[in-house]
């Protein structure tokens, strides 16, 4: 599920796990937001939107949040759920605000592949993720990503669908935002898997001691 504030476009927002749900009061226990290793603070009484991703599409819900808790030793958020939900049929992929090493290798028309080069990935989502690296890429080109998940490797293709020239105190030279392809549902589940791990990680860190 991700948690959003009114204004937020499709992709903002705090991806996290739905870890209880209690339909008879139309509530929802979900993880805490984390950011830079520290828990989002939400307002409580404040008014928020759930997305909601299913296999098939995604449903919207008006939310109030009521009040942080614990559950297993997680901080979670309680919710209010506000209306029925909208429906929208074209599933939109969450994403995660991570920094992972990769690398990746061009692949030309012929099928041959260019020589693997580094980079770091973020933003990454089971529909596509940005790129950060010194070389200099052009719109259209398909990517084979090393994409190390932890204990899984996924093997992604990606073609690249912008291109940002970063200023040169930056630490790469270019961002390119990337969009998944062929990617089989067994290698979506490990990114969506990977990110619910990497946040319980987080939420561990961010509690205090």
């Amino acid at each position: 599920m991700q948690i959003q504030r009114p204004g937020d476009g499709p992709s903002a927002g705090y991806t996290c796990k739905i870890e209880v749900l209690i339909p008879e009061a139309n509530e929802v226990l979900i993880h805490a937001p984390i950011e830079r290793n520290r828990l989002v603070q939400l307002q409580k009484g404040g008014k928020f939107i759930l997305r909601l991703l299913t296999d098939n599409a995604t449903y919207i819900f008006n939310a109030t949040m009521m009040a942080y808790g614990d559950v297993d030793g997680f901080d979670v958020v309680k919710f209010h759920i506000d209306d029925g939900g909208e429906k929208i049929q074209r599933r939109s992929a969450f994403r995660f605000n991570c920094f992972i090493g990769i690398t990746y290798a061009v692949v030309y028309s012929s099928g041959q592949q260019a020589e693997r080069e580094e980079g770091m990935i973020t933003d990454l989502s089971a529909g596509g993720a940005k790129i950060f690296t010194d070389k200099n890429l052009h719109e259209g080109y398909l990517l084979n990503i090393e994409l190390p998940l932890g204990d899984d490797l996924v093997i992604a293709f990606g073609d690249v669908r912008t291109k940002t020239q970063l200023p040169k105190s930056s630490k790469y030279a270019f961002q390119y935002g990337i969009r998944f392809s062929m990617m089989p549902e067994s290698d979506q589940e490990k990114i969506i898997r990977f990110m619910y791990k990497m946040q319980r990680e987080e939420l561990k860190k961010a509690r205090p001691r």
